[in-house]
């Protein structure tokens, strides 16, 4: 499994997990906030090697 493989299973768990959180706590609770903002940022950081990548990926003209 490659990098880019790990951080979309990663993504899936924080997400269940937010799931989970928002249904016992509701939208407005810390941890569901701060669970949010956790998968912000994972999301971000994929987006971000994934850009990079095609980036490495695409022929200069």
């Amino acid at each position: 499994m490659n990098n880019k493989e790990r951080m979309i299973v990663r993504i899936e768990q924080e997400r269940q997990k937010l799931n989970q959180l928002a249904d016992r706590y509701g939208l407005r609770h810390k941890a569901v906030l701060n669970q949010s903002v956790l998968l912000d940022k994972l999301i971000n950081k994929y987006n971000k090697v994934k850009y990079e990548d095609m980036k490495r990926r695409q022929p200069t003209a």
